[in-house]
């Protein structure tokens, strides 16, 4: 998760999801663990070319990002850099503050999950 604190700065922290065991597909009915993440607003995919650097900004609303394809990297303002791959999930919640710079270490494909709040 990415925030900001009172004094703007942008940092990552953690957002536990509360999974549970469900059954999933038809009998005999395998489980897997299921995170509920609410009520989605909208949903939509960018595609962004290897080298893209997006200078510093804020989240314009709390959102998911699911990366689907590619590798990208989040600097939040702290300086603290982070890299992130397929499958992987970050919640932005820096509605506030310094914000964040995003890059595209290769070409990359992300999902925005736009929720009213975490």
């Amino acid at each position: 998760m990415i925030h900001a604190d009172d004094n703007g700065e942008t940092h990552f922290g953690v957002k536990n999801i509360t999974e549970r065991e469900v059954p999933f597909g038809p009998p005999p009915n395998p489980t897997g663990q299921m995170g509920d993440f609410g009520a989605v607003e909208t949903m939509f995919v960018f595609s962004v070319p290897a080298g893209t650097d997006v200078p510093a900004h804020n989240a314009p609303q709390p959102y998911i990002a699911m990366i689907l394809s590619g590798e990208g990297e989040v600097v939040t303002s702290d300086g603290e850099a982070r890299r992130f791959h397929p499958g992987e999930i970050l919640f932005c919640n820096d509605l506030t503050g310094k914000g964040h710079v995003t890059r595209a270490i290769t070409d990359l494909m992300v999902a925005f999950v736009n929720r009213a709040k975490f």
